[in-house]
């Protein structure tokens, strides 16, 4: 079943004062994003960490928090005025090339510019606790899947069952439009019989343009694929935006063609339920 990109989860791992708390947190993304706040890592860590959280959350805006236990009393504390001025020298130039002000909350945390020469982090704890956090956020990341999965179920039945209804008014518009045509060819020839292959081919030109079986045939085909990938482990958000965009296409083109103001409406309606999945599915990983 489909996941939900927003996800939280705090792992823990150590004892006393080498204790290691992780939480990690994750939002919808385009792409896979790792961010480290509030603790400066070696490379060789964070590269390892980096290993271990692309496969699992494949996806998302990733914030990863990092504390040791130990008080700051016990601890030098120190500015890191170099990384400080370095960055402020930064925001001056995007400044004076590109006219845009940034402040330096924009890009940093305080806790950043920030550290403690005596804190030494053990990996193992470090990994561990990560891969704890990891086993939160993705229970969440499930948790909330099932709910978007819910959600989005519930909606593409309304979307099929919409589709039933102008599909009948579109079939009853062509009978009465067939009949209208009949009576009129008759009217214009003295009431004697028409030609019924001539009158086959007036019928298809006045109603060729309100024809929308295709669109229909190809609404159905791409919801009943989103029913399909909402039901799979792999990530699925893309392709769901995609069928989402061709529905939509159908659904314009269905409007377009049909004069009766109830297809109108159900037109109208439909394309709002598109637009409630398609703000869920920015959130499916």
């Amino acid at each position: 079943m489909i996941k939900s990109m927003t996800g939280y989860g705090v792992g823990i791992a150590g004892r006393g004062k080498n204790k290691v708390s992780i939480s990690i947190r994750s939002v919808n993304s385009r792409f896979l994003e790792i961010n480290f706040r509030g603790l400066h890592l070696d490379p060789e860590i964070e590269t390892e960490i980096i290993k271990l959280v692309e496969p699992i959350l494949k996806r998302g805006n990733i914030q990863i928090r990092s504390e040791n236990n130990k008080s700051q009393d016990q601890n030098q504390i120190t500015f890191n005025k170099k990384r400080f001025e370095t960055i402020k020298e930064i925001l001056k130039n995007i400044h004076v090339i590109y006219g845009q002000r940034l402040n330096l909350s924009d890009i940093i945390s305080t806790n950043d510019l920030l550290f403690s020469e005596e804190v030494l982090f053990n990996s193992n704890n470090i990994l561990k606790a990560i891969t704890d956090a990891l086993g939160h956020l993705v229970k969440m990341r499930e948790k909330e899947g099932k709910n978007i999965y819910d959600d989005i179920l519930n909606r593409l039945d309304f979307l099929n069952k919409s589709l039933d209804e102008i599909e009948k008014i579109s079939i009853l518009y062509q009978n009465e439009k067939r009949t209208q045509l009949e009576k009129k060819v008759s009217e214009l020839l003295d009431d004697d019989k028409p030609d019924s292959s001539r009158l086959i081919q007036e019928v298809a030109y006045y109603t060729e343009r309100s024809e929308i079986n295709e669109e229909i045939v190809r609404s159905r085909s791409h919801i009943n694929q989103i029913g399909i990938f909402i039901q799979e482990i792999d990530p699925v958000g893309k392709k769901i935006n995609f069928l989402l965009q061709e529905i939509g296409r159908e659904v314009n083109t269905i409007g377009s063609k049909s004069p009766q103001t109830s297809v109108t409406i159900k037109v109208v309606e439909m394309k709002s339920e598109l637009e409630k999945i398609r703000e869920q599915a920015q959130n499916i990983l």
